[in-house]
């Protein structure tokens, strides 16, 4: 009967008052009184705020004092916050609330999405389950409520408010948990609330046939509604809701887990139903399919069968929501992807207001997304290698109204978060993205950067910088959207951390995304536009893309080896008219990979009958080359009638023969690290032993698997020598694990094993050897002949493989294969000249070196503006002298002012700020009246854009420039006026400093007058004809040095090939240089004239000035390189290569004049024979 009475002392809120005991004791009270008032009173009815929620939920949650939760309505994971019911209002389906702590979106606020209003759960239940709490470091190990191997038993949990549940750090210790329990059909969890759990939810773990429904969980740690190992199936996940979902520390509950980036659904067996659950907050993914099978699940004796959940069918998975996820996505695959089957569909699934992306799919196949809502995300999707994605009848929202209204609000901050749809490159062919019957809208927000369009080309892992998988885009609506804000490229284009994507070409079926005809999107790359007039195209803004209508294309793949000699070859494609050149491209990927290939792209229109395209290669040097294999791919065809086909692309092998082919190992380069060999994954590392480049496999130590090492080898050497013997040769050495030296005795499995092999011809050729090793440390040397067969003609790949035992590494060093010479050149001697043959006479005659002149060799400065001289405008650049930053493809700079349009100057295409210069001659001032560029007629006009034409003056400074920014086509012309009384010296186009391509035009013309005449009017000469020259070698005495001076074209000066060569010109006295012609031999070898130098020397040999010669030199083709500087002054003129090579050149001529009188002499006097008729005497005499 004794009465205790307690008091708070100042007032506070609560709901509940619990008494506890400190010993182990009953508790037993009589009668428990509390005092106090509600708190609603003293609160005007009025002041309150109503949430209308719906008669059923108002009736149930009429009580004062219940606590409600309202979700977030931003992109903010933990926007979420607790009410509570203060009365019941009279009007029906209404609850009143203290005044809201945070102002949340109703209904009628939504602007007729009612998906955006906030979800509001109860999260009172009249039965508690709740654990002790303990103090410090046990703080968060609360309770755990576990089913432990009961299969076939049903149990069902309704109801329930679980509290301070879960043993954060301890496996198996989660607020509700089905455990290894294997079927038990008719089993629920439902209607239950989980409420600051410290370690997960509701944890479905080898159990099936489980049923979780209508469940609440809130404020909780780790993924939250889960199937734990992948073993399990058949279960249900119906209208449950998650919010504010944090993570866990890393490493719990242990290493493996992913428990740091959350999930409120964490799906690792997608043979479950999912059906209109909601995810409402998380600082991970809403939606995480982490397809995996682990232990203890996959012991079981049913899932022992190789189960791969990553290629199971889906169950049901429909109604879904997922918002205010805070990291990755709403619904992602990411990492371990979904290869689902075809026909998978996830319908009307719903993503808003996700931070990152509402869909991120990665390493996925086979979706169609059906139905249902993507707004305003980071992106709405970000197909990452989602193959065959489909969205059909998807509305995809930019920025939606009620997000405008929220940013006005002050509610949510504008961060342009409205990106659309992503096409990812690098899917694979046949594999693109369709998406129809779809909406977009939002996209026209005034947002700038990112991945602002309904449509865009994305940019992760831009492997080989192709776009090689076509989209599939038609019956898809745009409200009131510019095309501009429909579809861009640029962010793969030019955003790529990884490789710039290249040929992006999209077709739109029906003229829906363009807004008026079908065509193709395309990018303005040469494999593309070169095939094509894009200069009917127009010009998407901020679009990085021409939309071309009615035309027809069809994207393609050739794929070579990867390996790291290919890794400055080009690819040509002619149709007999155009040609365009692709780079191979940098790979995203380790190029010493023997599993992957380098991807080179097009993009091309029907072959015109009977002229199929043409695909030839060139190496680094810009000889003709094969890459090891080319394999032609073609997407699937266009809805277009008019795309290429297969049997209109062929392949052009090089012949085998000249000095190509006598090393197929020439592209290595050990001391730069360059090699031709690759492996799988094991990793490759070259080092330097005792003067030798030594490659070992590197395999990791915790994982050395059977690995081999491979190369690939030019299949046009060895299909273009027929009946020809190539020798293979090279040095090994095995170890084992402690890296000590293995033995092996070269006829087990135990032993290496080389084999050489050509495939893909008329019949394939294999040969295999076995090699043994030894334990001391030595070398094992390997040495065979190989004699190509018949029958191989056809092949498109040739490799060497160097296999080996399990679990052992291997070495190797001085590794080659070298053609077999079959007999002596026609051009080479029996015997060899003991020393290098000279045409310098044994003594010269005596003259006397008067001066004629002495030039004025400093031009006059200009005036400021000077009177024109003459009334008559000529092109002053048809007597100019060209010259550029780089010439390459024959494309010599003074075929821009030969006054032929269909010669072209052709620049290199890998600097940046290419240019083209003419030099209108020292001493001349000019006024220039205009500046006229014709582009270049055949094809490939789009490179020239982006560039600026300056006038300079004698010194180089800039006294006139206009910058030209679009594309100009094909033959089209472009004419600058100069400002009034500009003089000049030079005429220069060149491109802005960022922009990196060829630089090629047809003519460029410098229309004006001459105001003054140069200082000196010495006649311009040429002066190496019949001039002595001399070499380091010459072949044979029909190629002699001479052969270069003496004015006729088909006789060649031609050095030997066995040292670095060079040939000098004597141009008898100082003189001034103005340019150097230099014409290649007709007949062959053009290529070998490449990577020269041009140099004048001074009398004593110094060096003066010097050219460069880039690229290889084409049959007959003729280089000039300009000097024509107020230094210019020489005696002789060098031409040299730089490496082991032959030299041979049809003409040297060097234009000029001399500053000193020509030596002269006598002609070279005939070869006679003195001897004959003359007293002759000898030692001794025998008979007679």
């Amino acid at each position: 009967g004794n009465k205790k009475s307690f008091s708070v002392g100042a007032s506070v809120d609560a709901r509940y008052v619990k008494v506890t005991i400190g010993d182990q004791d009953c508790l037993q009270i009589g009668e428990f009184e509390v005092y106090g008032w509600k708190a609603s009173e003293g609160i005007p009815m009025e002041n309150m705020d109503r949430l209308h929620v719906g008669e059923e939920a108002a009736n149930c949650w009429k009580s004062p004092g219940s606590r409600i939760m309202l979700t977030s309505d931003t992109y903010e994971w933990d926007d979420s916050h607790i009410e509570v019911v203060a009365d019941v209002p009279s009007e029906p389906g209404t609850i009143a609330v203290y005044p809201l702590t945070k102002k949340k979106s109703a209904v009628d606020e939504t602007f007729g999405y009612p998906d955006f209003a906030v979800e509001v759960a109860l999260l009172d239940r009249s039965l508690i389950i709740e654990g002790a709490k303990d103090e410090g470091e046990f703080a968060t190990l609360g309770g755990h409520f576990i089913v432990l191997h009961t299969p076939h038993v049903h149990q069902h949990l309704e109801g329930a408010l679980l509290q301070n549940m879960g043993q954060q750090g301890k496996l198996g210790r989660y607020p509700l948990h089905f455990h290894m329990s294997e079927c038990v059909h008719g089993s629920t969890l439902s209607k239950n609330v989980i409420w600051k759990s410290n370690q997960r939810c509701v944890v479905v773990h080898g159990s099936h046939n489980v049923t979780v429904s209508e469940n609440v969980a809130f404020d909780t740690k780790g993924h939250c509604f889960m199937l734990e190992d992948g073993g399990e199936w058949d279960n249900v996940f119906y209208k449950n809701l998650g919010a504010k979902v944090g993570r866990l520390p890393r490493g719990v509950p242990r290493a493996e887990e992913t428990d740091f980036f959350p999930s409120v659904y964490w799906i690792t067996n997608p043979s479950n139903d999912f059906i209109g659950n909601v995810a409402a907050g998380s600082q991970g993914p809403g939606f995480w399919f982490e397809l995996k099978l682990r232990a203890p699940s996959s012991e079981l004796e049913i899932n022992n069968h190789g189960m791969n959940p990553k290629a199971l069918a889906q169950k049901t998975f429909k109604d879904n929501a997922s918002h205010s996820s805070g990291f990755r996505a709403g619904f992602t695959t990411y990492e371990t992807g979904y290869l689902a089957p075809p026909g998978t569909v996830w319908e009307n699934i719903k993503a808003y207001k996700n931070k990152e992306a509402g869909l991120f799919q990665h390493g996925t196949a086979n979706i169609d997304f059906r139905g249902g809502l993507l707004a305003d995300n980071g992106q709405a999707a970000h197909n990452f290698h989602h193959d065959n994605a489909i969205y059909d009848g998807t509305e995809v929202i930019g920025r939606s109204e009620h997000m405008q209204f929220l940013i006005d609000q002050g509610r949510i901050g504008d961060h342009c978060k409205t990106g659309g749809l992503s096409l990812q490159p690098n899917e694979g062919m046949g594999r693109g993205t369709t998406i129809k019957n779809s909406s977009f809208k939002g996209f026209d927000n005034g947002c700038s950067g990112g991945a602002k369009y309904a449509i865009h080309v994305g940019n992760n892992q831009v492997r080989n910088g192709v776009f090689d998988a076509s989209p599939t885009i038609f019956n898809n609506t745009f409200a009131d959207e510019p095309v501009s804000s429909r579809i861009s490229a640029c962010w793969g284009i030019h955003s790529s951390g990884d490789n710039d994507v290249r040929t992006v070409v999209i077709e739109d079926m029906d003229g829906s995304l363009s807004g008026s005809s079908p065509g193709f999107f395309v990018q303005d790359e040469p494999s593309v536009t070169s095939f094509i007039d894009i200069t009917n195209c127009r010009m998407v803004t901020d679009g990085c893309l021409h939309f071309c209508e009615n035309i027809c294309l069809r994207l393609g793949i050739v794929s070579i080896s990867q390996d790291l000699t290919t890794r400055n070859f080009n690819m040509h494609i002619s149709d007999g008219t155009n040609t365009a050149s692709v780079s191979r491209g940098k790979i995203w990927f380790d190029e010493k990979q023997n599993h992957l290939s380098a991807q080179m792209p097009l993009a091309l229109p029907a072959a015109a009958t009977g002229s199929p395209y043409q695909i030839t290669f060139t190496d680094a040097n810009d000889e003709a080359a094969w890459p090891g294999f080319a394999k032609l791919n073609l997407e699937r065809a266009p809805s277009c009638i008019g795309g290429v086909s297969a049997g209109e692309i062929e392949f052009a092998m090089p012949d085998g023969g000249g000095d190509r082919c006598m090393d197929l190992f020439k592209y290595d380069d050990y001391p730069n690290g360059i090699h031709g060999w690759q492996n799988f994954f094991a990793g490759l590392v070259v080092s330097e032993d005792a003067g030798k480049y030594v490659i070992s496999t590197n395999r990791r130590k915790h994982d050395r698997g059977h690995v081999n090492l491979s190369r690939n080898l030019d299949t046009s050497c060895l299909v273009g020598n027929i009946g020809r013997t190539f020798h293979l040769f090279g040095k090994m050495r095995m170890k084992d694990e402690s890296d000590a030296d293995v033995a092996s005795d070269g006829t087990s499995n135990d032993s290496p094993k080389i084999t050489f092999s050509i495939t893909g011809g008329q019949s394939n050729f294999v040969k295999s050897w076995n090699l043994a090793t030894s334990s001391d440390g030595s070398w094992a040397e390997f040495s065979e002949e190989i004699t190509m067969p018949s029958g191989i003609e056809g092949a498109n790949r040739a490799q060497i493989v160097i296999d080996k035992a399990e679990k052992q590494e291997f070495l190797i060093t001085e590794w080659g294969m070298k053609l077999i010479p079959s007999e002596a050149p026609t051009l080479r001697p029996s015997s060899y000249p003991s020393v290098s043959p000279t045409l310098r006479p044994s003594s010269h005659p005596t003259v006397s070196l008067v001066p004629t002149k002495v030039a004025t060799l400093t031009p006059t400065k200009q005036p400021v503006t000077a009177a024109p001289v003459s009334a008559t405008p000529t092109n002053l650049a048809l007597t100019g002298l060209a010259s550029g930053d780089s010439e390459c493809h024959n494309g010599f700079a003074y075929k821009a002012i030969d006054g032929n349009p269909n010669s072209i100057n052709h620049s290199c295409c890998t600097n940046y700020g290419a240019w083209l210069m003419v030099d209108l001659g020292i001493g001349t001032l000019n006024y220039i009246e205009k500046i006229v560029v014709k582009n270049r007629v055949n094809c490939c006009g789009g490179r020239l854009k982006r560039f600026y034409v300056e006038l300079l003056d004698a010194d180089k400074n800039v006294v006139f420039d206009q910058y030209h920014y679009g594309t100009v086509g094909n033959a089209q012309v472009r004419e600058f006026v100069v400002d009034d009384g500009t003089v000049a010296r030079f005429a220069r186009v060149r491109h802005e400093d960022s922009y990196k391509d060829c630089l090629h035009i047809g003519e460029l013309e410098v229309w004006g007058y001459p105001t003054e005449v140069p200082a000196s009017s010495e006649p311009i000469i040429e002066m190496a004809t019949g001039m002595e020259a001399t070499a380091s070698t010459i072949w044979s005495q029909s190629s002699a040095a001479s052969k270069s001076v003496d004015g006729n074209i088909n006789s060649i000066f031609h050095s030997k090939c066995n040292a670095v060569p060079w040939l000098r010109v004597d141009i008898g006295v100082m003189s001034f240089v103005q340019d150097v012609k230099i014409t290649n031999r007709g007949d062959c070898c053009g290529g070998r004239l490449r990577y020269a130098t041009v140099e004048l020397l001074d009398e004593d040999l110094n060096p003066v000035e010097s050219r460069y010669i880039q690229g290889s030199v084409g049959n007959g083709q003729v280089v000039q390189k300009v000097f024509n500087e107020e230094t210019s002054l020489a005696r002789y003129v060098q031409l040299s290569l730089n490496r082991a090579d032959c030299l041979h050149v049809a003409e040297v001529q060097v234009y000029g004049y001399h500053l000193m009188a020509k030596p002269t002499s006598s002609p070279t006097p005939v070869p006679e024979n003195l001897a004959l008729n003359k007293p002759a005497s000898q030692s001794s005499t025998y008979n007679n």
